[in-house]
């Protein structure tokens, strides 16, 4: 189901529910055949809640969350899944007080869901290569010829980098 969204309400609509989105994660996780994040065992049992599991091996017992920046959070996934969306769509970030407004949760909670959102993105398999089409816009780099000194304002112009689109 990975497809581009283009606003908060296409989200919603993709995601009606927490179940949909434990779905969703689970098709991305175990696009290769479920395996214990404890000891890395195939023999999975599954919970009539479809959100728990068990482990035939270590006999652990784990939800589709564990091992991920998910872990250990009492906030839904359909709140992470809007509050990464709103993160990727603001230009120049977001702040923790507007994200808590915007998702109706504390301070607290939203700095804690963009810390561990930032350290993903610092993460080797968050950095990976990009593959097929990637975009990205256009941006000034500079900034305003007023703010600068005049040294300064003389030595380095602005300057627009064009629209870069890769096909792999």
């Amino acid at each position: 189901m990975l497809k581009n969204f283009d606003s908060l309400f296409d989200l919603m609509d993709a995601f009606p529910d927490e179940q949909t989105c434990v779905d969703h994660l689970r098709s991305i996780r175990w696009k290769d055949g479920e395996y214990c994040p404890h000891c890395g065992g195939n023999k999975i049992y599954h919970f009539s809640d479809r959100k728990t599991f068990k482990c035939g091996d270590c006999r652990q017992r784990f939800s589709i969350k564990v091992g991920t920046i998910f872990e250990d959070t009492k906030l839904p996934l359909r709140k992470w899944f809007m509050a990464i969306w709103m993160i990727t769509n603001h230009p120049k970030g977001i702040a923790s007080v507007t994200l808590a407004k915007d998702l109706k949760i504390t301070q607290k909670s939203a700095w804690f869901v963009l810390h561990r959102l930032r350290h993903a993105a610092r993460t080797m398999s968050f950095n990976a290569p990009l593959k097929g089409d990637t975009e990205a816009d256009t941006t000034f780099v500079g900034g305003r010829e007023r703010n600068k000194t005049l040294k300064t304002a003389r030595a380095a112009h602005r300057a627009a980098l064009a629209r870069l689109l890769c096909s792999a």
